[in-house]
């Protein structure tokens, strides 16, 4: 069976968090994640952020996850509160890790991203008003994105890919 999501334990996320970032965490707590492994991160010099360590499987593909956070700094450059990749101290924007997480030593893509504070939408109650904000909110996201240009945008285009929206009935 191949491994692909992560299984990083908290002593590790702090040994990425210091030779990466240069950060001591005060508080570190696993988020949910579909495939990824996901950690709050409250570190002692201050802020908040979201660690991301991405599965072995889309690790490898680099340049996906490099227009994904292009796209991310580019809504967020147009005025929508998105989460931006924060460099590591050699001015990196991601960092392919090489670690052992208990299946062998496996290359792991990691970022450390804005936390944007506030209640998940499955966490409060549906109201129309919300929904037609939500509905708003989307058809600015994809306004913008409209407008975004990337050497590697085609990448994005996966007919087959679980998600897409052009899969929905």
């Amino acid at each position: 069976a191949k491994h692909t999501k992560p299984k990083f334990d908290t002593s590790q996320v702090s040994e990425l968090l210091k030779r990466l970032f240069s950060l001591t965490p005060r508080e570190i707590r696993p988020l949910p994640s579909y495939d990824d492994q996901n950690f709050y991160v409250a570190p002692t010099e201050g802020g908040e952020f979201i660690l991301k360590i991405l599965n072995t499987e889309d690790s490898k593909n680099l340049n996906m996850i490099e227009v994904q956070t292009y796209a991310m700094t580019f809504l967020h450059q147009n005025g929508l509160p998105a989460q931006t990749a924060v460099p590591t101290h050699s001015g990196e924007l991601m960092s392919l890790e090489e670690m052992d997480c208990g299946y062998g030593c496996q290359k792991y893509l990691v970022r450390l991203l804005t936390y944007l504070p506030g209640v998940t939408i499955s966490k409060v109650p549906l109201t129309p008003e919300l929904l037609y904000e939500t509905g708003k909110m989307a058809a600015k996201v994809d306004e913008i994105l409209q407008k975004m240009e990337h050497r590697h945008l085609g990448i994005l285009l996966r007919e087959e890919f679980m998600w897409s929206l052009s899969n929905v009935v």
